[in-house]
């Protein structure tokens, strides 16, 4: 999910600064806290909208864990449960964390023919777990909404010995399809250049994280890795799909309005189904021996 986020008080916006440079420039990017508090607001709605994620990339992750059938598995930022559910059919352990109850309790019901199934409401900085406890963690479009400060060391900190933190995001490979182009164009308007989900920034906020856990004698084995898939899309879902995105909730209702009607004006122009290519990313980290 992408509403993992820290609460803090007052009635102002907490922005987490996030600064990543690329091809020698530095690049700013203020994510506004605020939007990841929609998401409980419209649970269906975004556990209808949202694609889940490919067999394949589950299995690398497990691949890649050596993780044990009575594995334990943390899904950071759960949301409804895409990813949690997928490892639940494996037969794993798996704890899902999410700020929002009414998430967790789609999640739940979805995973309610798994026993080994648990979750727990609150934040990743917050709610503590046991030393040395977790065979992997795994956090689907959330990562990006911790804060960073300590986040990596409390990894460290909760994971066994070798452990595996598997984060990966998934959008939408624009420069392939003239429909996602031109919702792009008309996002922009609304909601500043390349918001989701017709554009996004999955692809810096990536590649610098693999950069950082690079250098970060904590973690090794780094690996990146990239999954190609298309979707086939009603109008109405992918309407759903963008009214689901933070920034749209965040929208007046006039302007929400607006959003509606250009993309309806759009649609005339294309017949259905939508066919949406996207690209999943895929970043792959060991716990390394090396004290924080």
């Amino acid at each position: 999910m992408e509403g993992l986020f820290s609460n803090r008080g007052g009635s102002g916006l907490w922005l987490l600064n996030i600064y990543i440079t690329l091809s020698g420039s530095s690049l700013y990017m203020a994510i506004n806290q605020d939007e990841g508090r929609t998401f409980g607001r419209i649970s269906s709605l975004y556990d209808r909208a949202r694609i889940s994620y490919p067999t394949k990339l589950i299995d690398d992750i497990v691949n890649y864990s050596g993780i044990g059938q009575e594995g334990t598995i943390l899904d950071v930022g759960c949301g409804t449960g895409q990813a949690t559910l997928l490892f639940a059919q494996k037969g794993y352990r798996v704890i899902g964390l999410d700020t929002s109850r009414d998430m967790t309790n789609v999640a739940k019901e979805k995973c309610s023919s798994f026993p080994k199934v648990s979750s727990r409401v609150g934040t990743f900085e917050d709610v503590d777990f046991s030393n040395a406890s977790l065979d992997i963690i795994t956090s689907g479009m959330a990562w990006h909404w911790i804060n960073p400060e300590g986040r990596e060391e409390k990894v460290h900190r909760i994971l066994k010995s070798g452990g595996t933190l598997a984060l990966f995001w998934s959008y939408q490979r624009k420069e392939e399809s003239d429909f996602v182009k031109a919702v792009g164009i008309i996002l922009d308007k609304y909601g500043g250049v390349d918001r989701g989900p017709a554009g996004s920034k999955v692809r810096q906020i990536s590649d610098t994280l693999h950069d950082e856990f690079m250098r970060n004698p904590a973690f090794t084995s780094v690996e990146m890795r990239e999954y190609d898939e298309d979707f086939e899309f009603s109008k109405d879902r992918y309407l759903d799909l963008v009214v689901s995105y933070g920034w749209v909730q965040g929208l007046s209702e006039d302007k929400r309005i607006e959003l509606t009607r250009d993309l309806r004006e759009l649609y005339k122009k294309y017949e259905e189904p939508l066919l949406i290519p996207y690209k999943y990313v895929l970043l792959l980290a060991k716990k390394s021996q090396s004290p924080v």
